[in-house]
């Protein structure tokens, strides 16, 4: 008996998981049944359907705000197999079309990387596609006069001001009582080092396209892609970092933290991890790659910058001199 009692202990410090672990674990093995599936014309008839549930129950337990985290740390190798599995079950599969729907809805919303690799399939993303208005829906209104703004250009270790091109306020860092505080001031304070990482999106899908070829028959990933949207990838989604070069937070990257269920902007880690990469989007706006954020200024509240689901500021990256 108290051999028993002392057993009935243990597996209670131990504790139950908790339901963010069990999404986790649900997402893995739909993802992995996803991959297995994907492997060879044979299992993917025979497994197609069985993995499509797999994932579908991974992704709706993943769904919410701590759990879309999850989604957002799922390999760009094994997000473009997921990506050509749904394509091909869109095709293949007409009476599954609303459940590729909400599953695509809820991997688009996860991070700007499930949007990109969703957007180019034809079946997904086209201008016929079944998410066609959720990915349209997810770009921020961008106004006559943002549309023409070019793209921020950054070069590799390229010393820039950030500056919000209708307040004319410039992004910086400055001490608080407890922390560096991010604000929007009149004059240049702050100076950040591009770090860029090199590698675009379209060169992990051209790389790891060429990988599943030799693996798999017509299902390939490139054929599921559109080249054209690649091609627009290759020069427009870019990812960098940008380090604070001075005080306070000297050679920490602009990125953000989780407070409680929001996302806000931080430059307190010195490593460039996922939380710290950027890209260029449209009316030369910037995006938080993790989050899928945008860098943001309201106009009502000039010196204060965060990140949005909604909306995004034009924004010039100007050269120290």
């Amino acid at each position: 008996m108290a051999n028993s009692a002392q057993g009935g202990a243990a597996a209670g410090n131990s504790g139950p998981a908790t339901g963010n672990d069990q999404a986790e674990k649900a997402l893995l093995v739909g993802i992995e049944a996803v991959c297995n599936a994907m492997s060879g014309e044979v299992r993917f008839t025979n497994e197609n359907e069985a993995a499509f549930a797999l994932l579908r129950k991974g992704c709706r337990h993943c769904s919410g705000t701590r759990g879309g985290e999850a989604l957002r740390q799922v390999p760009v190798e094994k997000q473009a197999i997921v990506v050509a599995f749904l394509t091909r079950i869109a095709e293949i599969r007409r009476g599954a079309s609303r459940r590729v729907q909400e599953l695509g809805a809820i991997l688009a919303n996860a991070s700007p990387s499930w949007q990109e690799l969703l957007a180019g399939s034809e079946a997904l993303g086209g201008p016929d596609g079944l998410l066609a208005e959720e990915l349209k829906a997810l770009v921020p209104a961008t106004t006559a006069g943002e549309a023409n703004l070019p793209a921020p250009v950054l070069e590799h270790e390229a010393r820039v001001f950030l500056r919000e091109s209708k307040s004319k306020r410039y992004l910086s860092i400055i001490s608080s009582s407890t922390d560096a505080c991010i604000i929007m001031t009149e004059l240049p304070v702050s100076l950040f080092v591009c770090c860029v990482l090199g590698k675009g999106l379209s060169d992990a899908c051209s790389s790891f396209s060429t990988e599943v070829s030799e693996e798999t028959e017509a299902s390939s990933f490139s054929s599921q892609l559109s080249k054209s949207r690649l091609a627009e990838l290759e020069g427009e989604n870019l990812e960098f970092g940008l380090a604070h070069e001075g005080v306070p937070s000297c050679g920490r990257f602009l990125g953000s933290r989780r407070r409680w269920t929001d996302v806000e902007l931080c430059c307190s880690s010195r490593s460039f991890g996922r939380r710290e990469r950027w890209s260029r989007g449209p009316g030369a706006s910037l995006q938080h790659q993790s989050s899928g954020l945008w860098l943001y200024v309201d106009p009502r509240s000039p010196n204060k910058v965060t990140l949005s689901s909604q909306e995004h500021s034009a924004w010039e990256v100007l050269p120290a001199t």
